[in-house]
């Protein structure tokens, strides 16, 4: 975890690294925060929950959420397949993952264990690179697949997506949503955008 600060002080080993950028300003090389291990291989993923808690996706089949405040791991949910993404929505209080057995999985945290998933949606044909909630509905989501897909959800209609928001001729690798327009990017080195 970083600060995004430019006020807040540099240590002096900070001071003496600089890596100039393009032009005559240098820039200073920050130092985190605070590091959280927990994971056993490869983070994927990671979201803000809210300003102390966050959650991440990792290889390891698993989905940590995570509190800055106590530097620990709060709770760990388990699945059966090596995540790529995640995300939280405010709306639902419900967090989304995207996997490499094609599936997007949404989970309650709430629930007394924080394992139980809430519900699976099926449609992408390879694995989902990029899960990203609504900014404006509790029950919308976009995904991207490795399929070249980008799928508008309702997750009240798991088994069938509303949408193909875009198609691209190679893997979608990240999507985002506002303002009622949807980007993707992907290995096509094209970023596309799309109006809902």
């Amino acid at each position: 975890v970083w600060s995004t600060s430019l006020n807040e002080p540099c240590d002096s080993e900070q001071r003496t690294k600089r890596r100039k950028n393009v032009g005559t300003q240098s820039a200073l090389l920050r130092t985190p925060l605070l590091t959280l291990g927990g994971h056993t291989q490869g983070i994927t993923g990671a979201c803000w929950k809210d300003n102390s808690q966050l959650i991440t996706s990792s290889s390891d089949m698993s989905v940590k959420m995570w509190d800055t405040q106590l530097m620990s791991c709060g709770n760990t949910i388990s699945v059966n397949s090596s995540l790529q993404c995640v995300d939280w929505s405010d709306r639902s209080q419900l967090i989304a993952t995207g996997s490499s057995d094609k599936y997007i999985r949404l989970f309650d945290p709430r629930g007394k264990s924080g394992t139980i998933v809430h519900s699976t949606l099926q449609g992408h044909d390879m694995w989902v690179s990029c899960v990203t909630w609504s900014p404006d509905s509790e029950v919308e989501l976009v995904s991207g697949s490795y399929d070249g897909r980008s799928l508008l959800w309702d997750i009240r209609s798991p088994r069938s997506y509303l949408a193909i928001i875009s198609s691209l001729e190679d893997k979608v690798l990240c999507c985002d949503w506002k303002n009622g327009r949807v980007i993707s990017g992907g290995s096509d080195s094209k970023l596309h955008i799309s109006n809902l």
